[in-house]
């Protein structure tokens, strides 16, 4: 026997069993007007024409077997009614158990135009379609008063309803035949909700729900600008003893003119047309659409992804329970290092062969960290003592280390590394089994020579001496520029199986048939940084050759695989991508994937607990709590940053290094430790 469709008006709810904890999106694609349902042990999503390019697609369907994680499984309505041209809208679709077919209403555009907008109905034997209309809209009129239809049996009256409604006017219901096909004869339309009544959000109103808890029969609806660049749009709520009414506001009730349930916040815009559903444990969750807002970029509005929060009933009246996601409260910043100004001799070329750096104002940048033993760290940075290897033939920039055995509260430098004639810089540490130290670092003369450094420390990092060279281009003065062909940004980690591995940036395939502008390579050591193996390749894409992945940094999750995050300038305009992997060593060819509101010099840190945490250029701070499938942006440490890092310093405490901006000119390394809470 087919399973009965649990409809949102269901009368019981088990009570102490803990909402699951959703992740949004569920899905991060434009999915508006969602109506979720349950039926044959599946979760079943609707939702409105999608705008995207490629085929054309009436009415989305989403299957799921958790809430969390949907699969498209196509066009629910694909073959177009005959009296529909175009916008599919808003589709409801419930099981009926007296006829046996599941009963799809919905919104389309006449293709006469004199019509304007038609309420269709469409049966199918299956929730995910194929639903066939049947042959004629219920009823058709001026504008886009017609839209959003709802159907519902009242549990106590039994009486199948429709509720339908906006083009700023009232939300109506009226009674159904029971079969669905038509208006039932004698009935008459019903006012429920009217437009302009509140201080907010209802200049009009649209998209309604009806869930019938404890008596009551609670009619959620939303307004009234869902699109578009401004969006003004949130889910609202009523309450009524009958499913006709009269309704009663919540802002008619508490007296303050306000009937918002959901409304936008820091990461979401114009959430509304909602559904509700509940789950095999009785819980109650509303599904809805919303705008993502990313920090720094306006609003466009035409992409209105999905989303699930918990739903309760206290003291009347409906609450919602909004998964924010991780959230960090940050403390004052620490100061690393803070190298004094000083009269150089001029500006000196660095990267590109820009004559860009002033040596006297430059201080110091691009800070790395390790954890010793309890709450001892070292930093690792680069400074500027002199004018330049230009200027001073055994000038250049220079890596100081730091240590702190106050879990980065204070910080004293302890040593310096010097490679004269040459630039130091992008300095990493990692300790090895046998408690040493190693440092890995670029060492240029641009346009020269580049070369990747490991150096070791077997004294606490107060000495070091030169162990190996990881990767190198040499040339004659100029020879390596236009295009550059250096080799960048070293980062280690140790493999599962005890090896020692590094990532780095290339430009040494620039003049390669095919040619790539910049890869991330990486090599294996079997000793510990004594000798390194072949070039493994690990962000690079035939067929884009301009493409420059970069800055890479990576670990191993607590799932056991492993994560790299790196910018990739060019074509992709130094936005931030990932890849994964099972070993650490095999990555495949391929770009990876995006990760949303970051953008150059990214930082990745895998926490104890699991969750991923990525920093980058951009300052945002970004959190996913399910291995990099969803993202969301918290509380930045920041409100500028330059290469920063990120690093786990207690179970809930972490901290972020930036090369923060002096306004005598330059940068200094700084700590912000801040408290991260789910």
């Amino acid at each position: 026997m087919k399973a009965v469709l649990l409809f949102a008006y269901a009368l019981v709810s088990l009570s102490g069993i803990a909402q699951q904890k959703i992740i949004n999106p569920v899905l991060d694609q434009d999915f508006p007007d969602p109506t979720v349902i349950r039926a044959n042990g599946k979760y079943y999503a609707y939702a409105t024409n999608p705008n995207r390019r490629g085929g054309t697609i009436h009415i989305q369907v989403a299957s799921s077997t958790d809430l969390q994680n949907w699969n498209i499984a196509g066009d629910a309505l694909p073959q177009k009614p005959a009296w529909g041209s175009h916008d599919f809208w808003a589709p409801h679709v419930m099981y009926d158990q007296q006829i046996k077919k599941y009963v799809m209403f919905y919104s389309a555009e006449s293709v006469d135009t004199t019509l304007g907008k038609c309420l269709g109905i469409a049966y199918a034997d299956k929730p995910e379609g194929p639903f066939i209309d049947k042959g004629s809209p219920l009823i058709c009129g001026e504008s886009f008063v017609n839209i959003d239809p709802m159907s519902f049996i009242d549990p106590v009256t039994k009486k199948k309803l429709l509720y339908w409604g906006s083009a700023f006017k009232p939300i109506r219901v009226q009674e159904m035949l029971d079969d669905w096909s038509a208006f039932k004869p004698g009935s008459a339309p019903k006012d429920l909700i009217f437009p302009k009544r509140e201080k907010k959000y209802d200049q009009l109103v649209e998209g309604a729900w009806v869930d019938y808890y404890k008596g009551k029969y609670y009619l959620y609806y939303s307004g009234d600008n869902c699109c578009g660049p401004n969006p003004s749009y949130a889910v609202l709520v009523a309450r009524a003893d009958k499913a006709e009414g009269p309704y009663t506001t919540l802002g008619e009730y508490n007296g303050t003119g306000s009937s918002v349930l959901l409304e936008m916040n820091e990461q979401w815009v114009g959430p509304g047309h909602n559904s509700v559903i509940m789950d095999t444990k009785g819980n109650r969750y509303i599904a809805y659409h919303a705008i993502q807002a990313k920090p720094g970029e306006k609003v466009s509005g035409e992409i209105r992804v999905f989303l699930i929060d918990g739903l309760e009933y206290k003291n009347g009246w409906p609450v919602v329970r909004r998964n924010p996601g991780s959230s960090i409260s940050w403390k004052d910043s620490v100061d690393v290092r803070n190298i004094p100004v000083f009269e150089d001799k001029g500006k000196v070329s660095e990267a590109g062969g820009t004559q860009g750096r002033i040596h006297g104002r430059y201080g110091a940048q691009y800070g790395r960290l390790l954890q010793r033993r309890g709450k001892t760290w070292f930093a690792g940075y680069t400074i500027s003592r002199n004018s330049g290897y230009a200027k001073e033939p055994d000038g250049g920039l220079e890596l100081e280390i730091a240590r702190s055995d106050d879990n980065g509260r204070s910080w004293k430098a302890i040593s310096t590394i010097a490679d004269p004639g040459r630039d130091l810089d992008n300095a990493q540490l990692i300790e090895l089994p046998d408690k040493s130290i190693l440092l890995s670092c670029r060492s240029v003369r641009w346009q020269e020579s580049y070369r990747l450094y490991v150096y070791r420390s077997t004294d606490d990092g107060l000495t070091w001496t030169m162990l190996s060279t990881i990767d190198a281009n040499e040339g004659k003065p100029g020879t390596l520029g236009k295009p550059d062909k250096g080799v960048y940004e070293p980062h280690f980690y140790m493999l599962h199986d005890g090896r020692l591995a590094v990532m780095y940036a290339s430009e040494k395939h620039v003049t390669d048939d095919p040619s790539f502008s910049q890869i991330i390579s990486q090599k294996i050591s079997p000793d510990y940084g004594k000798t390194w193996g072949e070039e493994i390749w690990v962000a690079y894409e035939p067929g884009h050759p301009e493409s420059r992945p970069g800055m890479p940094v990576w670990t191993r999750m607590k799932n056991g695989q492993y994560i790299v995050v790196y910018e990739i300038c060019g074509p992709e305009k130094c936005n931030v991508y990932y890849k994964t992997s099972k070993d650490g060593s095999a990555w495949g060819p391929g770009l990876g994937t995006p990760i949303p509101d970051q953008w150059a010099g990214p930082y990745i840190l895998s926490m104890s607990d699991g969750r991923l945490v990525v920093t980058s250029n951009k300052s945002n701070i970004s959190v996913s709590d399910d291995y990099g499938k969803h993202w969301h942006t918290t509380s930045a440490a920041w409100t500028k940053t330059l290469w920063p890092s990120i690093y786990q310093s207690d179970k809930k405490e972490i901290m972020v290094v930036n090369s923060a901006a002096r306004p005598e000119g330059g940068h200094a390394i700084k700590v912000r430790i801040g408290e991260i809470s789910r």
